[in-house]
């Protein structure tokens, strides 16, 4: 189970790499929107779809919604550039979501009735994935090179490891323990420290604008990644706890679905796009 844990992180890692660095910016997008397809047929099983037909008609309307944003926003191989303003207003929608994502999970289980449908569900979906997909999208027009992606995602990493390990260490106060017993404040801090001992040193190669680089600029990076980070995780969480199952899926041998790899990084990438964008 470890082996092919680390074997499939591995693999991941070296294959995110080379498509966040090494493909064009259309290229890339189509990837991305793949990958968003594939979340979305976990995130209909999260949703209560049992039937495989009602599966496919949410991609299908996934399908349609990225169809449309990517004709809104212009993005084709023949454009080097986006619809910055309406990027920048579907990242802003996405964050605004994730700000109130802890309302909803503060009230877990009491008020689970509010959202706790299908389609609702369903909805909820629609906010999760489609700001990330744009703020992944928007990160790599922004910086062709891929590295602002990347720093993102290596941050999202360093916080987990950190607070997976000052949890199981030092761990005594539950930060959500209807949500997730195992997650600890203590936690929370190591993954905090983690994070910024990464960042420090990796923003003054990744960020493009190395002279916006100050101890404000990234503490806000910092916090943001780990704060939502962890609301990202909780969400996802909660969707599984309420149905009963302990992944997302199974294509990702050893760790569950993509969802399970990924839940926090929905949260971070479009939060964390506008930081880069406004301060870097």
């Amino acid at each position: 189970m470890l082996a092919d844990r680390i074997r499939t992180a591995l693999i991941l890692a070296i294959v995110f790499v080379l498509i966040s660095t090494q493909s064009s910016t259309f290229l890339f997008s189509i990837i991305i929107s793949v990958t968003i397809i594939f979340m979305g047929w976990e995130w209909a099983a999260l949703a209560g779809f049992a039937s495989k037909s009602l599966k496919i008609l949410w991609i299908i309307c996934l399908s349609i919604i990225l169809a449309l944003a990517y004709f809104a926003l212009g993005i084709t191989s023949l454009n080097s550039d986006i619809n910055t303003w309406l990027g920048i207003n579907i990242l802003i929608f996405g964050a605004l979501f994730w700000i109130c994502c802890p309302l909803i999970l503060y009230a877990y289980p009491e008020y689970s009735a509010i959202w706790n449908t299908r389609y609702r569900i369903s909805a909820l979906g629609i906010f999760a994935l489609i700001p990330a997909w744009c703020g992944m999208i928007f990160l790599k027009y922004f910086d062709s090179s891929g590295l602002l992606i990347l720093l993102l995602v290596i941050l999202v990493a360093a916080a987990d490891i950190g607070a997976y390990f000052s949890g199981k260490a030092f761990g005594r106060r539950k930060l959500a323990l209807m949500l997730s017993p195992n997650k600890t404040w203590e936690g929370v801090i190591g993954g905090f420290l983690s994070c910024s001992a990464i960042a420090i040193p990796l923003a003054f190669y990744f960020i493009p604008d190395v002279e916006r680089v100050n101890a404000v600029s990234l503490l806000l990076l910092n916090v943001t990644v780990v704060f939502f980070s962890i609301i990202g995780d909780l969400l996802e969480s909660m969707l599984k706890r309420n149905q009963g199952v302990k992944d997302s899926g199974s294509l990702l041998p050893g760790h569950g679905g993509i969802l399970d790899r990924v839940d926090g990084l929905l949260a971070v990438i479009p939060c964390c796009s506008l930081v880069l964008y406004f301060i870097f």
